[in-house]
């Protein structure tokens, strides 16, 4: 390593470096693994001949399996450095590709979608979460953006090529190939990834300026508002979970061709990354709450679009997602922004992950509803006017549950 290597490296911070394992630990369990999966289900509809309640059934299993993970997480990683856990989160995730490869009906995608659950529920969001929080006391909210932008650029990058190599090559190629891209980004966030600070001798970023115990509250909020907020939390999974599992057989229903709909799930996929990043920084910036409030009513306008996928075309659809996914960022990001105003340090684990834990049940308990209700009707029309009621509600909990908080900690310095 020549002098000028080693100043480069002193001068960058190694929680830089955190963040990137991080965002590859995402763009895995939460991208691949969910929210691109999108882009295999009209296939599954066509080629393997399921049914739409078929469909949103391997979604609820997913679901399922996800909460089942997270509510083993916090013993793991009590048990076991993050490390591990999150590297073994990967593998998991790339296990579940092979497996949906193999299988040849609706039972073994089922078993597929249970292990790609699992993957997500111990090596996605909370410990994602957690790392982040080690490692940075400040430019965290910039750290955690970038972190949870990576599903949607998972779903940017994917959509196109998945279409490619299914119509090109074949269905189980394509799982094939995807579960060997995941065990490469394994290896290398094994490599990585370090524990905590103390794992390289050194101090969380922004250490000199702000201390760990300044970027959490001071006291964990009262019980009965931590409820509400997670109840919030549950109705806001129910909606958030499943737009983006439904857009693809959304717009199917309504006659999009495969490229029109692999475009409009890329779109999405952009969308969602730079929504992601822009609440980080929003929220450093202006606050949780405004943060929070622009991306509400982005995801709300967007939903409402979609609600209209009968009577408009293709260009409208295309400006319905890009603000979906702008809006839904708000499902991932707010999780750890809302639970850092909510709880202490030591509290913090324990909250992320009962929020992020309660979204994904959430998502868990509507998520074959979409899939009956569109057997019932011929589309998914009537499932995203549900869901645009339930982002609603769920803006009001957790907006009104913030201010409470705030009003309190006024009360509190005053």
């Amino acid at each position: 390593m020549t002098k000028r290597d080693s100043g480069l490296m002193k001068t960058i911070h190694y929680a830089w470096f955190i963040c990137i394992g991080a965002t590859l630990l995402m763009f895995c369990t939460s991208g691949l693994g969910s929210t691109a999966f999108a882009a295999y289900l009209p296939y599954l509809v066509s080629i393997k001949e399921l049914a739409n309640v078929q469909i949103s059934l391997i979604v609820f299993i997913r679901s399922l399996f996800g909460v089942i993970g997270m509510f083993f997480v916090n013993a793991l990683l009590y048990r076991f450095e993050i490390r591990r856990v999150v590297t073994a989160g990967v593998f998991i995730c790339a296990l579940a590709f092979v497996v949906f490869s193999l299988a040849d009906g609706f039972a073994g995608y089922c078993a597929a979608a249970a292990v790609a659950g699992m993957a997500y529920g111990i090596g996605g969001m909370v410990p994602a979460s957690i790392l982040i929080s080690r490692w940075f006391n400040e430019h965290r909210g910039l750290a955690l953006g970038i972190v949870m932008a990576s599903t949607g650029v998972s779903t940017f990058v994917a959509a196109p090529v998945i279409t490619l190599l299914v119509e090109h090559v074949s269905l189980q190629s394509a799982f094939l190939i995807e579960a060997a891209f995941i065990a490469v980004c394994g290896a290398a966030i094994w490599l990585l990834v370090r524990s905590e600070p103390e794992c390289l001798h050194t101090q969380p970023l922004g250490t000199d300026k702000v201390s760990s115990s300044e970027t959490y509250a001071n006291n964990t909020a009262d019980r009965p508002l931590i409820f509400i907020m997670t109840f919030g939390w549950l109705i806001l999974g129910a909606a958030v979970n499943n737009l983006h599992s439904h857009l693809s057989v959304l717009y199917q229903s309504v006659g999009f061709t495969s490229g029109q709909i692999s475009t409009v799930i890329s779109l999405f996929g952009i969308s969602l990354a730079v929504g992601k990043c822009c609440c980080g920084q929003l929220t450093d910036r202006i606050g949780v709450f405004w943060a929070c409030m622009i991306l509400y009513v982005s995801s709300a306008a967007g939903v409402a679009i979609c609600c209209m996928a009968r009577n408009t075309g293709f260009t409208v659809a295309c400006f319905g997602v890009i603000l979906v996914g702008f809006g839904v960022a708000v499902g991932s990001v707010a999780t750890s922004t809302y639970a850092v105003e909510a709880a202490t340090a030591e509290d913090y684990p324990k909250i992320v992950s009962r929020f992020q834990t309660m979204q994904t049940l959430g998502g868990l308990a509507f998520a074959t509803a979409p899939g009956y209700l569109a057997d019932l009707t011929g589309d998914y029309i009537f499932s995203y006017v549900l869901m645009l009621i339930l982002v609603v509600i769920s803006a009001a909990i957790l907006q009104g549950g913030y201010l409470v908080i705030r009003r309190r900690d006024l009360q509190v310095s005053g």
